[in-house]
């Protein structure tokens, strides 16, 4: 028996499908005493949950956040930057935080990450969905 939950767990939540899979959520306008804001909070489904803390592979493009050539820390966005998150033009869920154990030249450059997901619901200071210990593979 256990092993046709294990079949059926993997046919339901299937395979990790890049953004197409971290879309799989709901945000929740909620006001949050200690800042005295109120914050979108993601309502991860189940499929997503199946996720957390699972090394996975997405592709989208850099967004440096340091003034230095090489960085350890950059958002990965679904799209190019004049049409990400950050310019108004995409909802939250299509940006990471991503943290590289070594830095990286990273210049609005198209790229494969492979990391640790953390999904985050209790931090409205950080993204939705943070990927630890990445690799980055540059694609163009």
């Amino acid at each position: 028996m256990p092993k046709a939950l294990i079949i059926f767990s993997w046919w339901f939540f299937g395979t990790f499908n890049g953004w197409d899979t971290l879309q799989k959520l709901e945000v929740v306008p909620t006001y949050d005493d200690l800042l005295g804001e109120t914050f979108d909070v993601p309502v991860f489904s189940d499929e997503l949950k199946a996720f957390d803390q699972k090394q996975v592979t997405i592709e989208g493009y850099t967004i440096p956040l340091q003034q230095s050539v090489e960085q350890d820390y950059f958002v990965l966005s679904r799209f190019p930057y004049n049409n990400c998150f950050f310019c108004g033009n995409a909802g939250p869920e299509t940006v990471a935080e991503v943290y590289t154990s070594e830095p990286i030249a990273t210049q609005d450059a198209r790229v494969r990450v492979t990391g640790i997901l953390q999904l985050n619901d209790q931090d409205p200071l950080h993204l939705f969905f943070i990927l630890k210990d990445a690799t980055v593979e540059v694609l163009d």
